[in-house]
């Protein structure tokens, strides 16, 4: 049986895999970058729309750099199931990984999806990201719930950085990163 920290990286690749070829090359992860600056509605060349461009375009160097060899001999492209691969044994605990991808992405995400400024995200804020991501209004609510662990209606930075990092490195099925990329617990 898969476990719960491979499903959810496995989940994360496949969104990222915009050609949906079953490799993962840099035109993707610029392409994944391009949707999620369109579903925040940031602006080409604003400071959110650069970090989550830069973010993405490390995340791609990392795995290059870690890739192994059934990476193509150019570099331009790798196959998901080795990037999930790589992922899992080799960056989602690495802290300089973490520093220079997903950390800058979750804050930028939580910025802009904060509207209100009230340092908290609403249900329907939490929502869009997930539709624009191409998954369902019904997944997207009932992750929330999960997530949103002290049941007040919103998730907070400190419940947002705490489920993005619980997301790629716990396989418990019963935490709240078990539903961050939309992946039911077993």
């Amino acid at each position: 049986m898969t476990s719960q920290k491979q499903r959810n990286i496995e989940a994360m690749l496949e969104i990222f895999d915009v050609g949906g070829d079953g490799y993962l090359t840099a035109a993707d992860f610029a392409a994944h970058a391009e949707s999620t600056c369109g579903a925040l509605r940031l602006p080409a060349g604003s400071p959110h729309w650069t970090t989550i461009h830069t973010a993405l375009d490390a995340w791609w160097d990392h795995l290059v750099a870690h890739g192994g060899t059934q990476a193509h001999a150019d570099g331009s492209a790798i196959p998901t199931d080795e990037c999930a691969t790589i992922m899992r044994d080799r960056l989602v605990d690495d802290d300089a990984f973490f520093a220079a991808t997903v950390g800058p992405i979750a804050d930028t995400v939580f910025r802009v999806l904060d509207a209100d400024g009230d340092d908290a995200i609403s249900t329907d804020e939490y929502v869009a990201v997930y539709l624009a991501s191409g998954l369902t209004r019904e997944i997207a609510v009932e992750a929330f719930t999960k997530i949103d662990v002290d049941g007040d209606g919103r998730i907070d930075r400190g419940e947002f950085v705490a489920v993005v990092r619980d997301a790629f490195t716990s396989a418990d099925p019963d935490s709240p990163g078990a539903w961050f990329f939309g992946v039911r617990p077993d």
